[in-house]
């Protein structure tokens, strides 16, 4: 591998090099203080909608220390190669051609969200080619909730529902509760939404092609071997602390940490405090014992993570309606309710269709909801948050029950 070492923010929109593996095109750029430089580098591996220029001021950080190098696969990134054929472990296979094609060190993957699934089978399937291992927004995809919603989005994908879809992707990344901790702004919140609203036909497709992937995923049949660091947003519920947690413990050597007031962009929000981590880790030092904006866990406490991501209360009017876009209501009382699900009590036909669904309570705007699991007298649900107006009264009803707990 020949490095360059013209390294700018800048350089990060020039067009990349492209690797050709069979009729595969892998784009990527290679930085180094030396362009000979031997020392296993730092391989970026983004999220869905992240680019090579989202990571400007991490290589600026890890060049001092790292070859770095930025790999778009195809259908990720800046690679607009589409790829239904490919599962993720395929992809994960076309990393280690990738480091074999170019004589590369074991190398040391950064995978976010998206991204680290592909470093984490990366590492677990070709672990002679793995030095070490940062992940963030960590999930093998197993959780319903996380399943229920990747599908949501594609039926209303399917259906044209582009404001719909874009707004639910953009609750899931970012925590719209917990704005005032993470200090994500309005204006990153409304950039986002419309680069989700204004998703090209070959992006929609992109899209699609990769939450399949997620949704066949099966699950990891071994974990990495290598020295692992897993981060965790603490208000990430999309991928959620506890997953995170799990997946260190099935890790053979593996540190967890959950980041203050974070969410599923832990790396972006909270810069500084990932760094205090990952910065020691990948020199091969033992990361300090208390760095400020995060909590480290032990082994034994990983496994042992609160699931319940926020408090579901009872309302002081549980009383509410099921409607299906069938034509059906059912009159329902609200067991629990949050902002992000909530229980029904209601007598249902013994077959329920999971879309169609509307929940009207009173103070609040009519809100889609998802069955997730049946009850003995009628079911969990998740709000798939589709429409910014009805989540805002929810939230008005929720904040101040869950204020009113926390106080008591």
């Amino acid at each position: 591998m020949r490095y360059r070492t013209d390294y700018s923010a800048q350089a990060l929109t020039a067009p990349p090099a492209v690797l050709e593996l069979g009729r595969w095109q892998l784009h990527y750029q290679a930085f180094a203080l030396r362009a000979d430089d031997a020392r296993p580098p730092v391989l970026l591996l983004g999220g869905a909608f992240q680019s090579f220029r989202s990571f400007a001021s991490e290589v600026s950080e890890l060049l001092a220390e790292h070859p770095v190098i930025l790999l778009d696969l195809p259908s990720q990134g800046g690679n607009l190669q589409l790829a239904p054929e490919l599962s993720l472990e395929d992809l994960a296979d076309l990393i280690a051609a990738f480091a074999e094609e170019l004589q590369l060190p074991p190398l040391m993957p950064i995978g976010l969200s998206y991204g680290s699934a592909l470093a984490a089978l990366f590492a677990a399937r070709h672990p002679r080619r793995c030095a070490r291992l940062l992940l963030a927004g960590i999930t093998a995809f197993g959780r319903p909730g996380a399943r229920a919603l990747l599908e949501e989005a594609l039926a209303r994908l399917d259906l044209g529902q582009h404001e719909p879809f874009a707004n639910g992707v953009l609750t899931g990344l970012v925590n719209p509760l917990r704005l005032a901790d993470t200090g994500v702004s309005p204006v990153f919140r409304k950039a986002l939404l419309r680069q989700l609203q204004r998703l090209t036909p070959a992006e929609v497709e992109r899209y699609r092609q990769n939450s399949r992937r997620l949704l066949a995923f099966g699950g990891f049949e071994r974990h990495p071997q290598c020295p692992t660091l897993v981060l965790a947003g603490e208000y990430d519920h999309f991928t959620q602390p506890w997953e995170h947690a799990e997946f260190a413990h099935a890790c053979a050597d593996a540190e967890f940490a959950l980041i203050h007031d974070a969410d599923h962009l832990a790396q972006f929000e909270r810069r500084g405090a990932c760094a205090r981590l990952y910065t020691p880790f990948l020199d091969g030092r033992a990361l300090p014992p208390n760095a400020a904006g995060s909590t480290r866990f032990q082994r034994q406490q990983l496994l042992h993570l609160e699931r319940r991501f926020e408090p579901r209360l009872p309302p002081a009017q549980p009383r509410a309606l099921l409607r299906h876009a069938d034509g059906g209501e059912w009159p329902c009382e609200l067991a629990e309710l949050g902002y992000f699900g909530g229980l029904v009590r209601a007598e249902l036909p013994r077959d329920i269709p999971q879309r169609g669904w509307r929940l009207a309570a009173s103070g609040m705007a009519e809100l889609d909801v998802l069955p997730l699991r049946r009850t003995a007298d009628g079911f969990a649900f998740i709000f798939p948050h589709g429409e910014p107006q009805a989540s805002a009264t929810l939230a008005a009803v929720v904040v101040p029950m869950q204020q009113g707990a926390r106080a008591a």
